[in-house]
């Protein structure tokens, strides 16, 4: 929680202003803390992670949001990209945008709350006397993922072109970069290549702020192991695990209650 807090003071994600200077008639927002343990394919514990959100139920379609959209990779895409990468041995590289949602700046004036177990430093004896005036995109507002069309921006100036039926498909002469909100897969034919994308993004005049998470093993919670150099396989052991736990399809009767015919996920990418 300590460290969310530090991350978004020193982002300047929002300004501390006393309570009775908001405008008239304007209704604050309050914060959510959001907890979650952060799992790797195989369900061993990766870290414990605090996210500090808005409530958007609280906000007013119209007053302080309007659209709220925000288009997502379809699963048929990412397997397709991976087995072209295989097939032509091409470089692969997995980076994850840090904060987000709040790397792009707000169309609106929102107020919200200060968070429990927030004080702030110049009067901790009167938390109710002041308000967060949001200056960024945080997580839990109605236009979060709307707002992160910054990305999107930042690789046309590039000049990466859309696909034409998938929108979260970027193309450029030899390099194909492939965006899930906030995790982004790069293909391309030489890494070195790969490699100044990914910093002109960091020095950028976005001012990106990003993690390497380097070759592509994890995407997702997918799992994914290169078998040999004409195979390759992707799961999701913790996930049908738990699944299968939940049916109780663990237990020394699981035969019985298990349809036995194949279930594929889905169609075949190649043939």
């Amino acid at each position: 929680m300590s460290k969310e807090v530090q991350d978004h003071e020193e982002r300047e994600h929002w300004a501390l202003i006393l309570r009775p200077t908001i405008p008239a008639g304007v209704k604050t927002i309050q914060a959510i803390w959001s907890f979650k343990r952060k799992r790797f394919p195989d369900g061993t514990l990766n870290k414990h992670k605090a996210r500090l959100c808005a409530h958007g139920g609280m906000q007013q379609w119209g007053k302080n949001y309007w659209e709220t959209y925000s288009p997502v990779v379809n699963m048929l895409s990412v397997m397709l990209i991976f087995a072209i990468a295989h097939i032509h041995n091409l470089d692969s590289k997995s980076i994850d945008f840090v904060l987000a949602f709040p790397q792009a700046d707000l169309d609106v004036d929102i107020w919200m709350e200060l968070p429990k177990g927030m004080v702030p430093a110049c009067d901790k004896g009167n938390r109710h006397l002041y308000v967060l005036k949001l200056k960024k995109n945080l997580y839990g507002l109605k236009q979060a993922s709307f707002r992160f069309d910054k990305l999107k921006t930042g690789l046309v100036d590039r000049d990466f072109k859309p696909s034409k039926v998938h929108p979260c498909l970027y193309f450029k002469s030899g390099m194909v970069v492939l965006t899930y909100v906030d995790d982004c897969i790069i293909v391309g034919n030489d890494m070195r290549d790969i490699d100044e994308f990914v910093k002109s993004m960091q020095d950028g005049p976005e001012n990106f702020i990003l993690t390497d998470e380097g070759d592509i093993d994890k995407f997702l919670g997918i799992e994914i192991k290169h078998l040999d150099d004409k195979r390759s396989e992707m799961s999701q052991p913790f996930l049908i695990e738990r699944i299968c736990t939940t049916l109780g399809l663990m237990d020394n009767d699981w035969d019985s209650k298990a349809n036995s015919r194949r279930t594929p996920v889905g169609k075949p990418v190649l043939n």
